[in-house]
């Protein structure tokens, strides 16, 4: 039975694990294997994901399937989202799910929860960066109702590439 829960703060292991397989699952036949340690190493450290779970500003969610973690998503709020937004807008920075467990619905469970969150924070916009080449995630980020708005730089380990920027609205509360 898939279950979404939020991370706590001794759930970093958890949180490490699922961030670097996921990652390397989705991108690793893209890019070099430098670029990819380099990226794992800078952004995914144990410390490094340790203060993002800490920040007031940042929730992690964890998506399990019979206790498995199977998925994760990252949201920002404030001054912890990656671009400079105004305060009514709410930033998805990272949803993955594992391999074994896509097309279980566990991605639009973590984007529906996304949804709910930005409501009953107020929030009127959502926002998230991908990559422009990652096909999969653009065509399931518009059926959420995002469209691409802008782009901005992303560097894995060496390489600069394209993040598309992509925003939907948040229907207020009824």
């Amino acid at each position: 039975m898939p279950m979404i829960e939020m991370a706590q703060s001794a759930d970093t292991t958890t949180i490490r694990d699922l961030s670097v397989d996921t990652f390397t699952e989705t991108f690793a036949a893209l890019n070099t294997q430098e670029d990819m340690d380099k990226y794992i190493a800078d952004n995914l450290s144990p410390e490094l994901l340790q203060q993002e779970i800490d920040n007031p500003n940042s929730t992690f969610l964890v998506a399990t399937v019979d206790g498995v973690p199977a998925g994760y998503m990252k949201v920002n709020t404030g001054a912890a989202q990656t671009e400079d937004m105004p305060d009514d807008h709410m930033e998805v920075q990272r949803l993955y799910i594992l391999k074994a467990f896509k097309r279980n619905g566990l991605g639009s469970g973590l984007m529906r929860t996304a949804f709910g969150m930005a409501r009953a924070q107020g929030k009127t916009k959502m926002w998230l960066g991908v990559w422009e080449h990652n096909d999969p995630a653009i065509a399931f980020y518009k059926r959420f109702g995002f469209t691409q708005i802008g782009s901005h730089d992303f560097v894995l380990g060496d390489d600069r590439q394209t993040d598309l920027l992509m925003e939907a609205n948040v229907e207020p509360k009824e």
